[in-house]
């Protein structure tokens, strides 16, 4: 009968017909007219029966997963879907747009299915080290079958930081992650010393802001990380964590001086460490077996100060690796190199004497035992208009068509005329499923031109390996087997 009216409305009206299907549909998602089957036999299906979340930092709550739930049986079911935990289970679920502890009466259409999203936030407690927390979703068919999706979340407690000023002496250590929210400042004649391990993660927006001293000291095994406090994910493949532009970057002010960053792990930002003017007569900052990569903006940015790189890996930026105006700078055993997945990127160097009207002057530039290379011609680019101070360039691998360069001297020149250059000199190209891998391949002509002096001095590489007599350019020695870097 139905059929036919609306057989009938088609031949009267296009309106009535409109009406009419609108009325059909509206039908069909009634419960009038659906019988539930209470037959034991006739069960759910779910995409997955357990959603496993990333790790979570306590009381913050958490993106969402979802999970589907299918009826493949050609008769519909009715359901309730509770939490087992109730009230007091650190998940909240959402099914088809109805959410809490407990949805009540389901109907699940033969062929039909619904769409779940699971969230958490997880109390704290007093482990130090990430916990795993668990329920259940029970699932109660009319027929009396129960079946569950298993919830499961690791939570890591954390110290929160709101707008913290260091006024004195301070040490962060290894035994929380810290969660920086509206920046974290260092005052002038404060110094912060962050302990081997040492974790810094930042909100969106948040930054370092030094006035006084930072003193990150890290090792080998157990590196200072700075980084976005996103611990999920974006895409499944894809971690927050190897997006830039998550929060801010390491500002120097120009009263700072002797900030050192020893074996830290500084990515994800809208910038890496950014130096302000200061009398060329101090050291700004050192960086030593360190790695900047994955910024928005420059890796690292020094304008009228002096600094020290060495055994370093500066990757990644939206801008330039390295951009140097005026001041002094010294690079040995960096890899600089510039393929950042998220941006077009400028040069992998940079060096100037002007910001806008003013000028900088440039005592001394100097790079020795380095890759600089990238997807642009000239990787090393100098744009400055008083080219009398000390520009030299050592025992290093260069992509650039300026081979004439007379800062250039026991030089290996590269270009992109050549079968394999730039990311070819590295392992596996120069992403991994976007993370950056800057270890060198065994064809790369960057093996064993490093000055055997310097060497000496470096011993080992930014992973640990030891440096041989014939010693390769950049942080990274060339390896058969490869590990974890950090």
């Amino acid at each position: 009968m139905a059929i036919y009216v609306l057989y009938l409305q088609i031949k009267m009206n296009k309106r009535v017909l409109l009406a009419g299907a609108v009325a059909a549909i509206l039908a069909a998602g009634c419960d009038e007219g659906l019988t539930f089957s209470t037959d034991g036999r006739h069960t759910l299906a779910f995409s997955q029966d357990t959603v496993c979340m990333d790790t979570m930092l306590t009381t913050v709550a958490s993106a969402s997963w979802s999970f589907m739930v299918y009826n493949r049986n050609d008769v519909a079911l009715k359901a309730d879907a509770l939490l087992s935990g109730g009230a007091s289970s650190p998940f909240r679920m959402n099914i088809d747009g109805e959410g809490g502890t407990t949805v009540a009466g389901l109907e699940i259409p033969a062929g039909d299915s619904l769409f779940c999203l699971v969230s958490a936030v997880i109390p704290q407690n007093a482990d130090i080290q990430p916990f795993v927390v668990s329920d259940s979703i029970r699932f109660i068919l009319e027929s009396g079958v129960v079946q569950q999706v298993q919830l499961r979340a690791c939570g890591q407690n954390a110290v929160m930081l709101h707008g913290r000023r260091i006024e004195s002496d301070e040490t962060f250590s290894a035994q929380l992650p810290y969660v920086v929210y509206d920046s974290l400042y260092v005052a002038p004649g404060a110094t912060l010393t962050l302990q081997p391990g040492t974790r810094l993660l930042f909100h969106s927006g948040a930054w370092l802001d030094v006035a006084g001293c930072v003193r990150a000291q890290g090792t080998q095994d157990s590196m200072v990380t700075m980084r976005g406090d996103r611990l999920d994910r974006m895409f499944t493949d894809l971690p927050y964590d190897l997006l830039d532009g998550q929060w801010g970057g390491v500002r120097l002010r120009g009263e700072s001086f002797d900030n050192s960053f020893i074996h830290c792990d500084i990515h994800g930002g809208n910038w890496g460490v950014a130096a302000d003017s200061s009398a060329l007569d101090g050291l700004k900052f050192e960086m030593l077996s360190s790695v900047v990569s994955n910024v928005t903006g420059n890796g690292i940015e020094a304008t009228g100060c002096s600094i020290t790189v060495a055994n370093s890996q500066i990757t990644n930026a939206g801008l330039y690796c390295a951009s140097i105006t005026g001041g002094s700078c010294s690079f040995n055993f960096c890899t600089v190199a510039s393929f950042s997945p998220w941006r077009t990127g400028s040069a992998a160097v940079m060096l100037s004497d002007r910001v806008g009207e003013r000028k900088w002057d440039m005592k001394q530039a100097v790079f020795s035992n380095c890759i600089i290379t990238g997807r642009h011609d000239r990787e090393l680019v100098d744009s400055r208009s008083d080219t009398a101070a000390v520009c030299s360039v050592d025992h290093s691998l260069v992509l650039t068509t300026d081979s004439l360069n007379p800062a250039f001297h026991d030089v290996v020149f590269e270009n992109h005329d050549m079968e394999r250059c730039g990311a070819d000199n590295f392992r596996y190209g120069t992403l991994r499923g976007y993370e950056p891998v800057f270890l060198l391949d065994s064809i790369s002509p960057a093996r064993g031109i490093a000055d055997t002096a310097a060497a000496a001095l470096w011993p080992s590489d930014l992973a640990g390996v030891i440096r041989p007599a014939a010693a390769s350019a950049g942080c990274y020695e060339y390896v058969e087997t490869i590990k974890k870097l950090f």
